[in-house]
């Protein structure tokens, strides 16, 4: 992923989908200042953002804003794999959960998977393989993602914020109760699943 998307991404996590650079560097960890305004003005040369002066709804203060346009949006949120830059983007936590069910499944039941994720989720959960609270969170991640990708939704900071909770119930019971499969799935997604 380039400097260019995360800033497109970060961008679509805000509900007005603006704010000014140095909310920008705080959020993407782009550094220095410099060359997030450089990359900030090369998007909107692209008519990926548009770029004036007005009040950040982040920092409250009057400074030069960055605007996602709505195309930028749509061509970030289909990549796949796309993550945020501190945290996990939902399309990864879909990615893990997918991945580590796989693996518990092929563990425990042998390796004729289930053709769909929420399928998985409830045969593991009706196996007694996961346990029901974990197993709903699963299912909100799916349910998440599918909408981001399938419906066209905004990821916002509430829908962020319904992500990392159902992420951290989901890591936590991993961690401890297949600690084995869960490494092997960051280490298979190629990420580090903090």
């Amino acid at each position: 992923m380039t400097e260019s998307d995360l800033v497109v991404q970060y961008l679509e996590t805000i509900p007005d989908r603006r704010c000014c650079d140095d909310c920008l560097v705080k959020k993407t960890r782009i550094r220095p200042r410099s060359q997030l305004s450089r990359l900030c003005r090369d998007l909107a040369e692209q008519g990926k953002l548009t770029r004036k002066r007005g009040k950040c709804p982040l920092g409250d203060h009057t400074k030069m804003l960055n605007t996602l346009a709505a195309e930028s949006a749509r061509a970030v949120r289909g990549k796949a794999g796309t993550p945020a830059p501190d945290t996990l983007g939902i399309e990864d936590a879909w990615r893990y959960v997918d991945r580590f069910c796989r693996a518990i499944w092929v563990k425990h039941l042998g390796d004729d998977t289930p053709s769909s994720l929420a399928e998985a989720i409830t045969a593991l959960r009706d196996e007694e393989l996961v346990p029901p609270h974990e197993a709903n969170m699963m299912h909100t991640i799916r349910s998440l993602r599918n909408m981001v990708v399938h419906e066209d939704v905004n990821f916002g900071e509430h829908e962020t914020a319904i992500a990392r909770a159902a992420w951290e119930i989901i890591r936590v019971w991993a961690e401890r109760r297949e600690r084995q499969l869960w490494s092997a799935t960051t280490t298979m997604c190629g990420r580090r699943a903090a």
